[in-house]
């Protein structure tokens, strides 16, 4: 079986990308490599092959969900780039998400929607989960496929939540 993922994460935006230096790219994008690997990457476990769709335009979400169609949605819960611009205040990141994550739930009730930011204080955690959020992880910024292959767990547990993992 074959299950599609949205990798939803302001790292993959323009807008992110055109105000951040080469250094912080690069471990971004070493970061999310390894996650792809580890969801990719065959392990004999299951018989489910992910395919990871990689989207950074949270102001699109609905369309970006529409033609997509995924089966679980990997939501960052920190835009600090997309907060400057709507609220003129990067502390404002988890704003945006939190906007969005209502919304979300309420256009598309069925798809698990998995949470993560570095480092969540108790108060983010809890309003993930009171605005829809299906799960929630602290996201582990170390650019290692093993140390990012538990996600794939979680992943296939939420798939078989949801009646469609094997």
């Amino acid at each position: 079986m074959k299950a599609k993922v949205l990798f939803f994460d302001d790292i993959f935006s323009e807008r992110f990308r055109s105000k951040l230096n080469p250094e912080h790219l690069a471990f971004d994008d070493n970061w999310a490599a390894a996650v792809g690997k580890a969801l990719t990457e065959d392990s004999g476990v299951g018989d489910v092959r992910f395919e990871l769709v990689r989207r950074g335009e949270i102001g699109k979400w609905q369309e970006i969900i529409r033609e997509e169609k995924p089966d679980i949605l990997l939501l960052d819960l920190l835009w600090p780039e997309e907060a400057q611009a709507k609220y003129k205040d990067r502390s404002r990141g988890a704003d945006v998400s939190l906007e969005a994550l209502p919304k979300i739930r309420k256009a598309f009730p069925d798809l698990p929607v998995v949470c993560y930011t570095v480092k969540p204080d108790r108060e983010l955690y809890r309003e993930a989960y009171r605005r829809g959020a299906t799960f929630f992880l602290e996201k582990l910024p170390l650019p290692l496929p093993e140390v990012q292959t538990p996600l794939k767990y979680v992943l296939l547990y939420l798939l078989r939540q949801v009646g469609k993992g094997g």
